[in-house]
């Protein structure tokens, strides 16, 4: 988009008025000559004088003339002598007509001796100003002359000042969950480092979630502007003019995003048990059973009120709903908040549409991304099939086991989304990772497939293919999808979902 509106023009762009960065002024604007004078130039005489006009046709005469001799202390400028001209027509309009009888008195005499006299004194205090200035240029030298006359005769025309620096965008990688406060710093004391290191640089940092063990202290610059859509955070400093680093998190933007991600998590599981047992749970409770009914691990939080309470009914106090006797997944399982709606009214959130949780393995990128809804709640990399033995299709998640038990100890790592023959599941083998030597499952390192587990439910849709991207490739990333999990004790995180007297027969 960037090379089309350079190359096409906005038809408004002749009307704006540059302040700052993307802040600009449109000359069309009603009140255009009054924010120029209050953001732009305080004494442009091309400003008070229009301003004048507006008030002199309005009636408003005492701010017409201030507005003219506004315009009048600008010298010399196009405006100088109408405002001139304006102020004497409106003043001899003001002044009250001289009786004829004191006309013809002659009463006026005294008052041109008056004047004469003033003047006078003007021009005898302007030639001894004069002195004073030469003999401070004897004594003083040119330098002082320089100075002096500055002092004395301030320039009529405005100063602009511009701090020409070039702005230059960086990405800093947290992992996900990392603590706000750890961000703050992070990005405070890298956004100095970088600003000493390049002072003539305006700094800009990303701040992107993603699957690292621990903060990056390596800024690296912005190569793909697609990582700007997953920042969460954004902090800015300009050296020429900032005293302090601007740190401003995008969080409050994706809080509807992160609710959503959660009822469709709650939903995919639902349907799993429908499919699974003919009818769906008469308590939400029955979703996070021990093995082998654990169709999910946990409740997720409500981001938007931070609450995981499950009601019966809607009362908008936070949390979820949950209906049993809804024929349908949106008006079964739903957010406790209001929505807006189309017409911007506040409305429920059962028109949020249902979509399953969807896991897409790009076999061409060895990655795999995990989406609910329209956030994307992972990226991680994989490990694939030898010889293409990792089939292309759409699968389903039909078993979920921490700690599988295999042929030999940790073959599946420290959990895994089991498919039928094969599944997704951890590996110790790292070096597999990014790389096809498999058997046909899913490698994932242990770390990574511990992160992944819990937001993966029973019944989620797999969709495996090279450069499949399952709808979902412009859709924003999930910043810390930890924020879903609700705290100790909530409900489902105490099920047992190890099966320790099994032995599981996946591909490998």
């Amino acid at each position: 988009m960037q090379h089309l509106r350079q190359r096409f023009k906005s038809p408004a762009a002749d009307k704006l008025v540059r302040l700052h960065k993307n802040i600009y002024l449109n000359r069309n604007d009603p009140k255009y000559h009054e924010k120029v004078i209050t953001y732009l130039d305080p004494h442009s005489p091309e400003a008070h004088y229009k301003l004048g006009q507006y008030f002199e046709n309005n009636g408003n005469i005492g701010k017409a003339l201030k507005h003219y001799k506004e315009a009048m202390s600008t010298y010399p400028s196009p405006y100088y002598f109408p405002a001139s001209g304006s102020i004497r027509r409106l003043t001899k309009e003001k002044a009250p007509a001289v009786p004829v009888s004191q006309a013809a008195s002659g009463s006026t005499a005294p008052r041109t001796k008056s004047k004469g006299a003033a003047a006078g004194l003007k021009m005898l205090l302007l030639v001894l100003l004069f002195i004073n200035v030469l003999l401070l240029a004897l004594l003083y030298g040119p330098t002082a002359v320089s100075k002096v006359v500055s002092a004395f005769m301030p320039w009529s025309v405005g100063k602009e000042v511009t701090y020409e620096s070039i702005e230059t965008a960086y990405v800093l990688h947290f992992p996900y969950g990392e603590p706000q406060k750890t961000v703050e710093e992070a990005l405070h004391k890298k956004a100095l480092q970088l600003a000493n290191d390049h002072p003539k640089q305006a700094i800009v940092l990303y701040g992107v979630a993603s699957g690292v063990r621990t903060a990056d202290n390596q800024a690296v610059p912005l190569s793909d502007e697609q990582l700007k859509t997953k920042a969460f955070v954004v902090a800015e400093y300009n050296p020429a003019v900032d005293t302090s680093v601007k740190i401003r998190f995008l969080q409050p933007e994706f809080q509807k995003l992160r609710t959503t991600a959660g009822a469709q998590l709650i939903r995919t599981a639902l349907e799993a048990y429908a499919s699974d047992h003919g009818s769906i749970p008469s308590s939400i409770e029955q979703l996070f059973q021990p093995y082998p009914n654990n169709y999910a691990s946990y409740m997720p939080i409500e981001t938007i009120s931070g609450s995981a309470h499950v009601r019966t009914v809607f009362d908008g106090s936070g949390g979820w709903v949950y209906d049993a006797r809804a024929q349908d997944p949106a008006h079964r399982f739903y957010p406790n908040v209001a929505w807006e709606g189309a017409s911007g009214t506040a409305a429920t959130s059962t028109s949020l549409p249902f979509e399953p949780v969807t896991v897409t393995i790009d076999k061409s990128a060895h990655l795999l991304r995990l989406n609910a809804g329209q956030m994307v709640l992972a990226e991680l990399p994989v490990g694939l099939g030898a010889d293409g033995r990792t089939p292309d299709g759409v699968l389903t998640v039909l078993e979920r086991v921490r700690e599988p038990q295999g042929s030999r100890p940790g073959v599946y790592g420290t959990a895994a989304l089991g498919m039928g023959e094969i599944a997704i599941h951890g590996t110790t083998d790292e070096a597999s990772i990014g790389a096809n030597r498999s058997l046909g499952c899913i490698r994932l390192t242990n770390e990574a497939m511990s992160a992944l587990y819990p937001f993966v439910p029973r019944g989620a849709r797999v969709v495996i293919g090279s450069g499949a991207t399952g709808g979902s490739g412009s859709a924003p990333v999930l910043v810390q999808p930890e924020l879903l999990h609700p705290g100790k004790g909530g409900l489902g995180r105490e099920a047992e979902e190890t099966a320790k007297h099994r032995v599981f027969q996946w591909l490998g």
